[in-house]
Formats: structure tokens, C-alpha cells, sequence
């Protein structure tokens, strides 16, 4: 039997003792998983699935809880809603809206079995302090979870929100976020991911602009044995904005393979997407950014920008930028690069006293500073500096200290 086989064979019997005859059980039988040879998936091998993750639910507890990062909470354990503090003017339920956009088998698997945290905005209600989504799970053998966290903007509501997903052992995370605002709204979006280096993730993000409003999403990550971040934004009235930025850093054997798709449908809108990465050792980070402009999305405005930065030969970045045009009135920029840091500027530090590891250090900080001092909120910003920073400091290899 084939991994891809396999893997929709213990889905099927995961999501049957789950959740017994739902609904979307017709949509896990007839979708089919990925191979090596699918297009999508080329670079990123689901080997490490063959350990049986999906075969048991995780159970776990952190070693350590996670730092809070507003007053107000929301924690995911294991895929089950645990705790929540929220402020006024946010409701918390767990009967989820249709959630558009979802492709990838994983999360078919996740609308099948999955128990959702949905938080929704009223209307013309604005959100001073940021609500802190905590997702985390932790297992001493393999095994899965599956959160689900909506969030609705209704009309002229603006709101915050902090989507943090940790991990121990050897804990697969199936994840499905989706963003959904109304005409008027303003959401700030953040996604930090910092799992241990042993865990899996494999995740869905939905950005679905139903009225006209911006949606202004940071994401962060590191990478582990396995992570896939699936992301689909659906810019669908016209007048809506999207601005996307993004840091990923892989180091040792880490993995990370960023999937991510905007699609203009109709006339009008704005979209820009800002991602930097880092690879060091043998590490390896895929990043595939596609813009499509859809007929009759005419008067779009679609940027797209990936520059990524080897630390050493032994890493690897696979890198692609598409735009798929169907209408001739549209203003679109893509591109990608992939360099190594400077000699001349290792050497001038060094001249000045700063050890090898050290220059590296801060030249890779330098690379990615411009991103993360435009994060808007300081806990945030508490967070990310100090993470990027212990990622930065890993050990050069053995004969690269030059």
C-alpha cells in the first residue's frame, strides 16, 4: 500500500471513531492525498506520518505553560477548547460557519472531526486589547489534534488577535484558522509558531474578505520535523485590502514549505505580500506565492516579494512566484531571490573585534529586522525578538566559521 494510501486509510478510521457518519466524511472518501510526484507537495515528503501520528488523538500536558500575551485568553489543548477570558463585544461558540477555501485533504480531515472555537466581533465593536488564541498539544508517542479556531468580524467591528501554536514530543497538529470580516472591519492577524523541533504541523489558513476590509496578517514561524502552511485568501468585495508579511527560519533538519494562494475575484482590490526566510545547516524551507487575478477583477493591485538568505551551502531554499492573469487592466509585481550572506561585510565585522558566529548573527538579524520592527503590538514584538534570536544563534557547522 502506498504512504498516500495509508494515510487516507487512517484518516477515514480516525475520523469514523471520531466522529462517526458526519457529513463531511463524503469529502474524505473522495478526495485523494498527496504524493511525491504531486505537483504541490514535491518538496515536502508526509514520510514522518508513517510513524502512525494519525492513528491516536493526543493527550499530553505542556512541560510549561505558554506566556500570556493580553489579558485576554483563549486555550486550545489538544485540539479541545480548555479555558477563554474575552473581552466585551466577543462571543464564543462552538457550531462552526461554513469556511470556504479548503483544499488540502488535511483539512477536509480536520472539517470532519474537528470541535470549533469560533469568536465573533459584533458589529461596530472595536477590540482595544488583543485576544491571545493559545493552541497546544503535547504527546510522548505519535499521535494528532485537530483545532479550529474561526474568527468573524461583523460589520465595522475592528479586533486583534494572536493565533500562538505550540507543541511537545511528537504531536501533529492538524490545524484549520479561518478570518472572515464584513464591510468596514479591520483585523490584525498574528501567527507565531515555534513548536519543539520534534513535532508536526500541517495547517490551513483562510483569509475570506466578504466585505470591504483589510486584514493585516504577521507570520512567524520556525521550522520542525515536518510543517506545511496552507494559505488561501479569497479577497471577494471590492474596495477589500490584504497585507501578508512573513518570517520563517529553518535550522539542523528542520522543515518548513509555505503554500500560499490570494485570489482576486472581483474589481478593485489590493493585496501585497511581504515573506523573508532563513536556512541554515541542513535545513530546508519551500515557499510557492501565487497571485490569481480572476475575469472581471479588473483594477487590482497585487504585489508579491520573497527574499531568502542561505547561512551555509548544506541549506536549502526552493522558491516560486506565479501570477495566473485573466484580465489585461490590473497592475501586478512578483519576485523572489536567493542569496548568501556578504564575505565582504563578515569580513569588515570581524575586523572590528566581532567574532565569525557573532557577525553572522547580526547580518542574518539585519535581513529580516525590517519585518519584524513593523510588528504594531509591543507583546508581540516582546516575543518575536528574542525568539529570532535564540534561532540565530545556532552553532556554525564544523569547518564553516569563517
Amino acid at each position: 500500500m502506498s504512504l498516500a494510501l495509508d494515510l487516507k486509510t487512517q484518516t477515514l478510521a480516525s475520523a469514523r471513531r471520531l466522529a462517526g457518519d458526519s457529513a463531511d466524511l463524503g469529502a474524505l472518501e473522495a478526495i485523494s492525498f498527496p504524493e511525491r510526484k504531486t505537483e504541490r507537495w514535491k518538496y515536502t515528503s508526509l514520510q514522518a506520518l508513517a510513524d502512525g501520528h494519525l492513528n491516536a488523538v493526543a493527550s499530553g500536558e505542556l512541560s510549561q505553560p505558554l506566556p500570556a500575551l493580553s489579558e485576554f485568553v483563549v486555550t486550545i489543548t489538544n485540539g479541545i477548547l480548555s479555558s477563554s477570558t474575552l473581552p466585551d463585544g466577543v462571543s464564543l461558540k462552538q457550531e462552526s460557519p461554513t469556511v470556504n477555501g479548503l483544499e488540502t485533504p488535511f483539512a477536509v480531515y480536520n472539517s470532519a472531526v474537528a470541535q470549533p472555537v469560533v469568536l465573533e466581533v459584533a458589529a461596530n465593536t472595536r477590540i482595544e486589547q488583543p485576544i491571545h488564541v493559545q493552541i497546544q498539544s503535547a504527546s510522548d508517542v505519535p499521535a494528532h489534534c485537530n483545532p479550529r479556531v474561526v474568527v468573524q468580524l461583523n460589520n465595522g467591528a475592528e479586533a486583534t488577535v494572536i493565533e500562538h501554536i505550540h507543541a511537545e514530543g511528537q504531536s501533529l497538529t492538524n490545524a484549520v484558522t479561518a478570518l472572515i470580516t464584513a464591510d468596514n472591519a479591520t483585523l490584525t492577524h498574528y501567527r507565531l509558531q515555534g513548536e519543539h523541533a520534534s513535532t508536526l504541523y500541517i495547517g490551513t489558513l483562510v483569509i475570506d474578505q466578504q466585505g470591504v476590509s483589510t486584514v493585516n496578517s504577521y507570520q512567524l514561524m520556525t521550522g520542525n520535523r515536518l510543517r506545511r502552511n496552507d494559505v488561501h485568501a479569497l479577497v471577494s468585495k471590492s474596495g477589500a485590502e490584504l497585507n501578508m508579511k512573513g518570517i520563517f527560519v529553518v535550522r539542523d533538519k528542520s522543515h518548513v514549505d509555505n503554500q500560499i494562494c490570494v485570489e482576486h475575484s472581483v474589481p478593485n482590490c489590493e493585496s501585497d505580500q511581504n515573506f523573508k526566510g532563513l536556512a541554515g545547516e541542513s535545513g530546508k524551507a519551500v515557499f510557492n506565492g501565487r497571485i490569481h487575478i480572476h475575469p472581471g477583477a479588473s483594477g487590482t493591485n497585487a504585489e508579491l516579494s520573497n527574499k531568502n538568505l542561505l547561512l551555509n551551502a548544506g541549506a536549502e531554499i526552493n522558491t516560486k512566484p506565479e501570477l495566473e492573469i485573466y484580465n489585461d487592466d490590473v497592475k501586478c509585481a512578483h519576485g523572489t531571490t536567493v542569496g548568501q550572506l556578504d564575505p565582504i561585510q563578515q569580513f569588515y565585522l570581524q575586523s572590528r573585534g566581532i567574532p565569525a558566529a557573532e557577525a553572522k548573527r547580526m547580518l542574518s538579524l539585519g535581513f529580516v529586522n525590517e519585518l519584524l520592527m513593523s510588528l504594531p503590538h509591543e507583546k508581540v514584538a516582546e516575543w518575536a525578538q528574542p525568539w529570532l534570536e535564540a534561532e540565530l544563534t545556532h552553532a556554525s557547522p564544523a569547518g564553516d566559521a569563517a
